[in-house]
């Protein structure tokens, strides 16, 4: 990882309680205090069906459909989908060292994706390695809102789009700057582990195999990110989730 980079991750880590912004995240029905439920039955749901590869139309629909995708009647794509994300019930090899182009090939094969969509996918086929990627992470710790922009991590830039906030695929760094992303995900998450700062998992995620007891996963650090970015955008009027 690039020396400037590199110390903003360390800054992060100095600044920001991980724990407790994990308990914060909020989106629609999950919240810490229900277990994540909607996105306890998705990751069991996807992490299966990328294991026997089957992921295909149904599944791309239901995360349209949590992640609030506004038309979700364009989504097309093969059923099952023609990509490989486990071997011998683990992750392949290749995931971590290939996270820009799998995003891509995903991208491509699913009309009506786009990048934070396609992202989604992954983070919910394979949360050990994969984290999504949004406009709120972007703005707060990529390009394109000045005023919002906290830690400039990534070169990708979210732009205002038919009303709302969105990361253009045309853009030169889309998909390689998800590759950057997925490092600083796991550079986060060995850090929080070799330093035994425990990760407050539901319990229903240890007892299904999708976590180790305390252990981050790449998916619970974006966790965390994004309740510290959404707080950013609330333009700081409620409290930073603390212990």
């Amino acid at each position: 990882m690039e020396k400037h980079r590199q110390e903003l991750v360390d800054r992060l880590l100095a600044d920001l309680d991980f724990p407790a912004l994990y308990r914060g995240y909020t989106w629609k029905n999950d919240i810490w205090e229900k277990g994540f439920p909607d996105i306890f039955r998705l990751e069991q749901e996807m992490t299966a069906a990328a294991r026997a590869q089957t992921l295909g139309l149904d599944h791309v629909q239901e995360i349209a459909h949590w992640g609030g995708m506004p038309d979700r009647s364009r989504i097309d794509c093969a059923d099952p989908l023609p990509v490989l994300l486990y071997i011998d019930d683990a992750p392949a090899y290749w995931l971590m060292h290939e996270p820009a182009d799998i995003v891509w090939i995903v991208e491509r094969q699913i009309r009506g994706f786009g990048p934070t969509y396609a992202s989604k996918l992954l983070r919910f086929a394979v949360p050990q390695v994969f984290g999504a990627i949004d406009t709120r992470l972007v703005r707060v710790f990529g390009r394109g809102d000045q005023k919002k922009q906290r830690y400039p991590l990534l070169d990708l830039t979210a732009s205002p789009f038919g009303g709302r906030w969105a990361i253009l695929a045309a853009q030169p760094a889309w998909p390689g700057e998800y590759g950057t992303w997925t490092g600083i995900l796991h550079a986060l998450a060995n850090a929080l582990n070799r330093e035994e700062v425990c990760c407050p998992h539901p319990a229903p995620f240890v007892r299904a195999g999708l976590r180790i007891e305390g252990i981050w996963a790449a998916a619970d650090v974006e966790m965390a990110l994004f309740c510290y970015a959404s707080w950013v955008l609330r333009e700081e009027r409620a409290p930073l989730p603390v212990r």
